[in-house]
């Protein structure tokens, strides 16, 4: 099967969306199958990777850390008529690839839906922000024109359904690539970063921006470090709170505590996730929340606000906990678990084994048998 992966996020940026085009088209070559991705250019990178076609591209004007492709390139034009499948991951402008590819070569086109836009439009000035009712509805207009759409939850498939989405929806959550866990560590991030072994390690990783909620995470840390003084906090990635974080916890006196690692490979990050007690999610606009996979994967269970796509990862007392959006309460029900050792400890086994429900070979397993049900004009992708 030739399947196209349309996205406007990809290597070299750093991403949930990117992670999971990646770890897809690895998995779907190891499976046999040929997997393309049209993607926006990077400027100085050069792909080591087969069929992979950059299209030109700018910084988005209001997130420098995206990119905004044109949607044109030769190459990949003549590669259109050769698909068997396109699978978009985005609704913007290689999207919109994808949807006249999809319709002049009459290929079924799956969507999935990454990223709960309502959530982001405060990265647009007032003036060119559209009202929450309009994003919603463009999402809609955008799923219902693909054979079929995919969520890695059932809290935003019950959120498409709202905004007026016919299409079948299906349930297929991201994976985790579980090799990588499996390899000798790059490096003690305990020495390294000068944490003492006894400490309690708190980690979250991802983007440093406010759609995150890290300054609620940052608030229940700070009633953490009261009970317990020697425990240390780490955020790794960065984003544009990140000054505003710094401020935050300059002000409440935790410069000692709390490190800010900005980007870091995916290999230490993985050690990292390892060496942590606990990892600390207060997002509440996820589709998923693929980084809690991650942790997991390290055998790191969560605390997390139960919100959105975390709802079906996170689940309360089998590997993780969920906590109310009260900083004091989040950091008593931390600390309380990290306390009860036989507890913490089964928690931690079934942040294994949701890992190994969640790897990128099942995941991709999935995918592809919903491809082969679209592409069997005899039956129907309405299985839920």
């Amino acid at each position: 099967m030739r399947i196209g992966l349309f996205t406007d996020g990809y290597l070299p940026e750093i991403s949930g969306v990117t992670t999971v085009v990646h770890w897809l088209k690895e998995e779907l070559e190891r499976l046999g199958h040929q997997a393309y991705v049209y993607a926006p250019g990077y400027h100085g990178f050069h792909d080591e990777e087969e069929r992979v076609f950059r299209f030109r591209s700018r910084p988005f004007l209001f997130y420098k850390t995206s990119q905004v492709a044109l949607p044109y390139n030769r190459e990949a034009t003549r590669s259109f008529k050769d698909l068997d499948i396109v699978h978009s991951h985005t609704p913007f402008s290689l999207g919109a690839v994808a949807l006249v590819t999809a319709m002049r070569h009459h290929i079924p086109h799956i969507h999935t839906y990454h990223t709960y836009l309502a959530a982001y439009l405060h990265y647009l000035p007032r003036p060119l922000r559209p009202p929450k009712k309009a994003a919603e509805e463009a999402s809609a207009t955008f799923c219902n024109r693909c054979t079929a759409v995919t969520v890695p939850s059932i809290p935003i498939k019950e959120e498409l359904l709202r905004y007026g989405v016919h299409r079948p929806i299906h349930v297929l959550p991201a994976g985790v690539h579980l090799p990588l866990f499996q390899q000798e560590p790059v490096w003690d991030p305990r020495r390294e970063l000068e944490i003492p072994k006894r400490a309690h390690l708190f980690l979250c990783s991802g983007r440093l921006a406010a759609e995150k909620n890290l300054r609620f995470l940052l608030r229940a840390f700070e009633e953490i470090h009261k009970t317990d003084p020697g425990a240390v906090f780490i955020l790794t990635g960065d984003g544009p709170q990140r000054g505003l974080l710094q401020e935050q916890v300059r002000r409440g006196g935790l410069n000692s505590a709390v490190i800010f690692t900005g980007f870091i490979d995916s290999a230490k990050l993985i050690d990292l996730y390892k060496a942590s007690d606990l990892f600390l999610f207060a997002s509440k606009t996820e589709t998923q929340g693929l980084v809690l996979v991650e942790a997991m994967a390290g055998g790191t269970p969560a605390v997390a606000i139960g919100e959105m796509g975390v709802l079906d990862v996170v689940r309360d007392g089998v590997n993780g906990i969920l906590a109310p959006e009260d900083a004091k309460e989040f950091g008593r029900m931390a600390l309380e678990l990290l306390n009860d050792r036989g507890r913490y400890e089964r928690l931690c086994q079934g942040a294994l084994r949701t890992a190994e429900e969640l790897s990128t070979h099942k995941s991709a397993l999935r995918f592809l048998e919903l491809f082969e049900e679209c592409l069997t004009p005899s039956t129907t992708t309405g299985r839920k």
